[in-house]
């Protein structure tokens, strides 16, 4: 199965990387679906990413550098810097470190396992203690006064109950939407949510757009790709907007480069070993630009 991999930004682990021999994009129509083929193909999806989270791989490791910039509707825009690092491309764990970076700051990391049961920890310093941060937590702002979330990132809704909506065409690409109902814990926190929808690339099963329906059944925030760029031969998505309806803000994650192929020690994905540097030779990364 061909795939992204994202943050996914939001880019969830599964967002921004594509992996195919088809030459991309292509353009058109998806097919509408039977009930039974459109509960396969979430089923497939779902099944995928668990499967992809249970397996080991060696020498296939994986960092991307980005940037988040901040634009709201008024003021100032706001930057900053971050690296994505993972086992291997479309593997349910990773871990995100958010700079600044030198020798007089700590970054913040953090380690996301996604899955039926996600979780994700946080490290503010070397010498903290790794957090074990609640599920409720993951959909506060990755940065304070931006949009991107580690729900955004783990898109745990992926495996709440699901139903296909219909079929068409997405940011110009053939696709399939799905609609899961927010649960309590959610509604919670946000009573304003109350359905979460997904559009499935109808060739390689990549989400392709996310949004988020308040009770009017407008979109109170909305997750798009914008662009994708070749690296020898997989596509990475270049630029993801995550669009805030209230604040009328968007926050762009764009990433600038990426080094793949890595040798990375499965020990750095551990939760102790969180506060822990990766170390990458710069010369590895290839420019997106």
């Amino acid at each position: 199965m061909g795939n992204f991999f994202l943050l996914s930004i939001i880019l969830t682990s599964t967002v921004l990387i594509l992996e195919s021999s088809v030459r991309f994009p292509v353009r058109g129509f998806a097919k509408v679906l039977t009930a039974e083929s459109a509960q396969k193909r979430l089923s497939a999806y779902r099944g995928f990413l668990l499967n992809e989270a249970n397996s080991s791989r060696y020498h296939e490791g994986y960092s991307m550098q980005f940037q988040l910039r901040h634009m709201p509707s008024r003021g100032i825009e706001t930057l900053k810097i971050g690296i994505l690092c993972g086992p291997f491309l479309g593997c349910g764990t990773s871990r995100i470190s958010l700079g600044p970076f030198s020798k007089e700051t700590s970054p913040v990391h953090y380690l996301l396992l996604n899955g039926q049961n996600p979780r994700f920890w946080k490290s503010t310093a070397a010498s903290s203690p790794t957090q074990l941060i609640a599920l409720e937590d993951s959909l506060d702002p990755l940065v304070e006064g931006m949009n991107q979330t580690t729900f955004d990132l783990l898109m745990p809704f992926v495996f709440w109950d699901g139903k296909y909506v219909h079929s068409g065409k997405v940011a110009g690409r053939p696709a399939h939407i799905f609609s899961f109902t927010c649960p309590p814990w959610v509604k919670k926190k946000k009573p304003h949510w109350q359905n979460i929808t997904l559009a499935l690339d109808n060739a390689y099963d990549a989400p392709l757009r996310i949004e988020v329906l308040g009770k009017s059944q407008i979109a109170e925030r909305t997750l798009i790709l914008r662009s994708f760029k070749k690296l020898g031969d997989r596509w990475i998505v270049k630029e993801i907007d995550c669009r805030d309806r209230k604040s009328r803000s968007v926050t762009r994650m764009k990433v600038t480069s990426a080094a793949l192929g890595l040798d990375l020690n499965e020990s750095l994905f551990l939760p102790e070993n969180l506060a822990q540097p990766i170390s990458i030779n710069p010369k590895l990364y290839l420019a997106t630009e």
